[in-house]
């Protein structure tokens, strides 16, 4: 049997602040360094209309350190759902309890933001194409997506990027 986030956790032992540095080495691994405005920019684009309740959250986590390790665990948690995504997850976790470099608290909440929204929008559990056939003659293509589900604590990020809907077992589009 596989090792789950929670025994790995308790093998490695990372305080709060080692947690929110792994889940900015994990991300920059993931997403080859993005800066934090790009990320910031790629979230707006997602958001669309939404931006002020990106904004919003994002001043949220920002002012609440538990909360900002809270979501860098769910960051990390769902990456490790993934077999492929476990070497990442525990190197960084071992990088960030080796060095801890000093961070500030804005690049942390982009960083969970983004991260939660790499998890939303790039967590496809299931896509599923298919045309089908109207009595009329004509041919609607319908299509349906399951994603995998964030795990709970910034579900005003994650609704941000699945049009409002969000659910403990996968949301639906």
């Amino acid at each position: 049997m596989s090792q789950t986030f929670e025994e790995l956790l308790a093998e490695l032992r990372p305080d709060a602040d080692a947690v929110e540095q792994a889940t900015r080495y994990y991300v920059a691994e993931k997403t080859g360094d993005l800066d934090p405005a790009r990320m910031i920019e790629e979230m707006r684009q997602a958001a669309g209309d939404r931006g002020p309740e990106l904004d919003a959250a994002l001043t949220m986590v920002e002012q609440d350190s538990a909360q900002i390790e809270s979501a860098c665990l769910t960051v990390l948690a769902g990456a490790w759902e993934d077999p492929a995504e476990r070497d990442a997850v525990r190197g960084a976790l071992q990088d960030a309890k080796a060095q801890l470099p000093v961070i500030e608290v804005a690049l942390i909440a982009i960083t969970v933001a983004y991260g939660m929204y790499l998890r939303k929008t790039g967590g496809v559990k299931r896509q599923l194409k298919a045309k089908r056939h109207n009595p009329d003659g004509s041919i609607d293509e319908v299509e349906e997506i399951e994603y995998q589900s964030p795990d709970a604590p910034l579900r005003a990020i994650t609704k941000l990027f699945s049009g409002g809907q969000s659910s403990d077992t996968g949301d639906q589009r």
